[in-house]
């Protein structure tokens, strides 16, 4: 599996639910909403620069769509052992659970574990 050589610019945390999507940037700081649909998500990726570093948790399937998009970007991207972000995230104190502490966690884990995280790659096709 593929991993980053270089640390990462920034990492954004994405929180996938089947009709949302929230994003933390740990550039900005900022938290995003938006649909889970092709174009929203081809828009909020629009702003991301090349060595960004996606961390999302699998949530049976609905996050294909943004793998994909991802991929199609160009943009690294990790898909996260739940049970791993989750131990982490209790590891700070944090017990409360919202999108936003959420995908702010994803990002936070990405920035901390970056060395050590496989890198999504599609299959071949063939």
């Amino acid at each position: 599996m593929p991993a980053l050589q270089q640390p990462p610019a920034h990492v954004c945390g994405f929180d996938v639910a089947k009709d949302s999507i929230t994003a933390f940037d740990t550039a900005t700081g900022r938290v995003t909403t938006f649909p889970n649909r092709s174009a929203s998500i081809r828009k909020a990726l629009a702003g991301l620069s090349a060595d960004c570093l996606c961390v999302l948790e699998p949530t049976g399937g609905h996050e294909r769509l943004l793998v994909g998009e991802l991929t199609a970007a160009g943009l690294a991207c990790h898909r996260a052992d739940t049970v791993k972000v989750k131990a982490f995230s209790r590891s700070f104190g944090r017990l409360a659970k919202t999108d936003a502490i959420d995908a702010q966690a994803l990002a936070r884990y990405g920035e901390e574990r970056w060395k050590t995280l496989a890198l999504f790659t599609p299959a071949d096709e063939t």
